[in-house]
Parts: structure tokens; sequence; C-alpha cells
């Protein structure tokens, strides 16, 4: 196996598990907009920009925490 490709390896694995987390969560927010969006099309724009505004509050508010420890 080449150096590269051993050198390459972790944080390759890292960014594959960083997005396999992400995965359902980035599903399920375009599902809900998508359903908005059958319901009255402007609806699912707001659906997801409120989603995705919540999500970073809610990711805030975990780092604050994490840094009062």
């Amino acid at each position: 196996m080449s150096r590269l490709a051993v050198r390459l390896a972790g944080p390759a694995g890292s960014a594959v598990r960083a997005l396999l987390q992400a995965l359902p969560g980035l599903l399920g927010l375009g599902l809900v907009a998508y359903g908005a969006w059958l319901a009255w099309p402007p609806a699912g724009f707001i659906a997801a920009g409120a989603l995705l505004l919540a999500d970073r509050a809610w990711e805030m508010t975990r780092v604050d925490r994490r840094d009062e420890r």
C-alpha cells in the first residue's frame, strides 16, 4: 500500500463517519421540507430554513454547554 493511501485513510474514515452521522438528519430535513412544499411550494423553503436555523441553534447550545464544563 502506498504511503499516501495510508496517510489519507484516517481522515477519509473520519469524513465518511461524519457524513454517515449527518445523513439521517439531512434526509429528514429534506423530507419535511418536501412534504411542506407539496402542500404549498413556499412552505417548503420556509420549513427548510426554519429547520436549519433550529439545528444551528441547537448546535450552538451544545457547544456553549460543552465550554462550561
